[in-house]
């Protein structure tokens, strides 16, 4: 697209005055009515033949037009949208002009547009057929200088009025010459001189703006965008290090300040201004657009098939030189497939193609942007709800999703027997607040309170004095075909803090404490979406129930069945019950195990089973094997769980361990350490002279030394 020549303007041109040769061009003016403003409709144009190419019209130039029928004309039968609505006598070169002829109602009048320099002059006749708006004039300063495209979309009137070329003594052959213009009216009531001013055109900065996802099918026309911007609406993102960042759902309001170009557009002829701008864009094109992703989503938007498909909107504002592209980047079409999705770093560029009428160069102008998750955050202790069972309950909290944006909070019992829900509109600041009713929600009960717009915004809400603990997990597909090492979109909420053990279902579907599979580190109060290593990886989808576990003793470390009984409600383990799916795995587990029992006794109703090993101290001892290492959680709860030692058992005989230095029973040395407190390499006791067969100690062989001393002296004291 960017390596056409300087004279490709001319070659665009020539091809849109072959399309406009076929239009009809000479309907028929009305005969003047009488100065009270009864009017007779001119006939339609459909089906006449147009006159030959650069043919000039019939008429006078100097005729009185309001006397008799008149010339041939046209009105705008395309796309306004790149017209300004208000009068403008100061465009770019390129753009539209809007004069108001101030011809009356009924009436036909001569319309001179000559040039100061007298590179340009074309005479004009206008019928003014429909007296509820001003006799306007469009000029497409694009088209208007082309000896072969002055007719039809080159001067256009709008609703029934009409206009024909009467004389043209020069044209340029090309976009109307920068500089002044004489505009002068000629009527039965007088002449009039205005001033049209053609500037050269200008290519500005894009920027980024957004609108709420939901009010994307309101933004039609410039009407509607210079409304939404001044209800709010329309808004600046917040700032980040990647740029100005929009929600995923936002509305993306690509906003272009750039001139010269909307004359282009309406040259296309097409019905909509989304037609007009794919056939001005593209390979080929003067100007293009393309939005792009970069990261681990890179992506780029298929800005035709989304602009086609009406996923995205062109809305021209030829008035104030800005052209808005919105897009839902939910639904647009995606180069890679939308089930990539739209993520990440992005960047939008427009592309000028140099050598035409708007840049002697090529030019690009870009913004780049980031697009997040949407985001939310609610105001409660610890992300849980508590409530009463009452009208006016407050539920509050922040979002990352544009002003304006309507969101719906559903409240839904946990065991499925209540749901009601309230509306409420995000603020300026990102905050949304709403009192649901509860009068007739059961007290003392659980629910879950989420954002229908926001996909896993799951917390809990309690009414009265219910138990602020519960497990909410459905399923977890694991990205790897061979096997699951962890488990993720489980959330828990925990009353006091503890844990979150899986156990595998197994086939009878009883689960009991020799189904463990893996075990969260130490989660605090609140409500936590951890990503829980699996000590034991699935290597096949499987049912899996989750379980909340306490913290009994304190210590931070998972240790039933000898300590952290599972929560209880009604003497129940506080679980939820769900599947992991392997990729291209072709079994699928049912969502809910028909026979399904969950068996956790607490601790203290377990007998002969582990009790945790001792926790270290301080003082470091030597072992003959690494000790294991504390498990390791981020702010997000996930944890890279270390297989723990195998713990002794309650009620047993087995020794307990020996402090450091100090001689266990049978004489042997404690922790692999010497009587004298050294340790050899790697923690191994040194060998000493000597070795033993096994059944004791041995004798070393300062033992033996000392033997024989004595052995001598008392055969020397028995001589003596």
């Amino acid at each position: 697209m960017l390596d056409r020549r300087a004279g490709s303007a001319l070659g665009v041109l020539f091809v849109l005055a072959v399309a406009v040769a076929g239009t009809a061009v000479v309907p028929a003016f009305a005969a003047a009515g009488p100065e009270t403003g009864d009017t007779q409709a001119v006939a339609s144009a459909d089906g006449l033949q147009c006159p030959p190419a650069g043919a000039a019209a019939a008429g006078s130039a100097g005729s009185d037009a309001g006397d008799g029928p008149a010339a041939a004309g046209t009105a705008s039968g395309h796309s306004l949208a790149s017209y300004p609505e208000a009068p403008q006598m100061d465009v770019a070169r390129g753009d539209i002009a809007a004069i108001e002829t101030g011809i009356p109602n009924g009436r036909t009048g001569t319309v001179r547009i000559e040039s100061v320099g007298g590179e340009f002059n074309v005479s004009l006749t206008f019928a003014n057929n429909d007296g509820r708006k001003p006799a306007t004039l469009y000029v497409n300063t694009y088209l208007a200088g082309n000896e072969t495209a002055v007719a039809n979309l080159a001067y256009t009137a709008g609703d029934n009025d009409r206009v024909a070329v009467a004389d043209r003594e020069s044209v340029t052959g090309e976009p109307m010459p920068v500089g002044a213009y004489d505009v002068t009216v000629e009527t039965t009531a007088g002449t009039t001189t205005q001033r049209l001013v053609v500037d050269e055109p200008a290519v500005g900065n894009l920027t980024l703006l957004r609108a709420p996802g939901d009010r994307f099918g309101e933004l039609d026309t410039d009407e509607d965008v210079v409304a939404a911007r001044a209800a709010g609406l329309i808004s600046e993102p917040p700032m980040t290090g990647d740029g100005p960042e929009a929600a995923l759902g936002d509305t993306m309001v690509y906003r272009l300040n750039a001139s010269g170009f909307y004359g282009l557009m309406a040259a296309q002829g097409g019905a909509t201004s989304e037609a007009n701008f794919l056939t001005a864009t593209g390979d080929g094109g003067a100007f293009d657009l393309s939005i792009t992703s970069s990261g681990d989503c890179e992506s780029a938007v298929d800005v035709a098939g989304s602009v086609g498909d009406g996923t995205a909107r062109v809305i021209p504002d030829p008035s104030n030189e800005t052209l808005y592209v919105t897009a839902d980047l939910r639904r647009v079409a995606v180069q890679q497939g939308l089930e990539r999705g739209f993520r990440g770093p992005g960047r939008a560029t427009y592309a000028f193609a140099g050598g035409t009428h708007v840049v002697d160069s090529n030019a690009t102008t870009a913004v780049d942007y980031a697009v997040a998750d949407r985001r939310y955050e609610y105001d409660a202790d610890d992300g849980i709800l508590v409530r009463s069972a009452g009208p006016g309950q407050r539920v509050a909290g922040e979002t990352n999703l544009a002003p304006g944006t309507n969101l719906t909070i559903d409240v839904t019992g946990l065991d499925g027997d209540y749901d009601t829900s309230a509306r409420t509109t995000v603020g300026a600041d990102g905050a949304f607040a709403v009192d649901v009713d509860l009068s007739e929600a059961p007290n003392e009960s659980r629910f879950t309170a989420s954002i229908a717009q926001i996909a896993n915004s799951q917390t809990l809400l309690t009414t009265g004095s219910a138990e602020a603990t519960a497990v909410l997990f459905e399923q977890y597909e694991s990205p790897s075909s061979s096997e699951a090492a962890s488990l993720e979109n489980a959330r828990v909420a925990l009353e006091d803090g503890g844990f979150l053990a899986v156990y595998l279902v197994p086939p009878d579907e009883q689960v009991t404490r020799d189904n463990l599979i893996g075990r969260s580190g130490y989660l605090q109060p609140g409500v936590h979406d951890p990503t829980v290593s699996l000590d034991r990886p699935l290597t096949d989808s499987a049912n899996v129930v989750l379980v909340a576990h306490r913290d009994d003793d304190g210590d931070g470390r998972f240790d039933y069945p000898a300590d952290d009984s599972p929560y209880r409600i009604g003497g129940d383990p506080v679980y939820g019950v769900g599947r992991v799916l392997l990729a291209g795995d072709g079994s699928t587990p049912p969502r809910d195990p028909q026979y399904l029992g969950v068996t956790l006794p607490p601790a203290a109703e377990i007998t002969g089973t582990p009790v945790p090993t001792a926790t270290p101290t301080d003082e470091p001892t030597a072992t003959a094997t690494p000790s294991p290492t504390p498990t390791a959680t981020d702010s997000d709860g996930a944890v890279g769980t270390t297989e723990l030692p195998p713990p002794t058992l309650r009620g047993t005989d087995t020794p307990t361990a020996t402090p450091a230095g100090t001689t266990a029973p049978s004489g042997t040395v404690a922790n692999g350490t010497v009587a004298n407190g050294t340790v050899a390499p790697n923690g191994t006791v040194p060998v000493t002279d000597g070795g033993t067969d096994g059944s004791g100690p041995g004798f070393g062989l300062s033992a033996v030394v000392v033997a024989i001393a004595l052995f001598g002296a008392v055969a020397l004291s028995r001589r003596e």
